[in-house]
C-alpha cells in the first residue's frame, strides 16, 4: 500500500490474493485516507479492483476516487469504461 499525503496509489497489476490484503490495510488506514488514485498504466488484472473501490466509495463518500469520478474512462488493455455507481 502506497499511502503519501492522505493520497493511495494503488496498482491495478495486483492479483486478489494482494487485492485482498490491500483492503486490510485499507481498513486499519481509512481515517488517514482523503483521495484514491490508480495507476492503470499496466492494465488492470482483476475486476476485484473495481468491486473494492466501489465499496470504499459507498461507504466513504467523501474520499476521491479518480477512477470512479470521471465518467467515461479510458484504460489501458480495456478500453472505453463507464461506471455509475448509486
Amino acid at each position: 500500500m502506497n499511502l503519501s499525503d492522505n493520497i493511495l496509489t494503488i496498482d491495478t497489476t495486483l492479483d486478489n490474493e494482494a487485492i485482498n490484503q490491500l483492503s486490510k490495510d485499507m481498513l486499519l488506514n481509512i481515517d488517514e485516507i482523503k483521495e484514491i488514485v490508480i495507476d492503470d498504466s499496466k492494465g488492470i488484472a482483476s475486476s476485484a479492483v473495481f468491486a473494492l473501490l466501489c465499496s470504499v466509495q459507498k461507504t466513504n463518500p467523501d474520499i476521491k476516487i479518480s477512477l470512479l469520478n470521471k465518467g467515461v474512462s479510458e484504460l489501458n488493455g480495456i478500453g472505453l469504461m463507464s461506471l455509475n455507481i448509486g
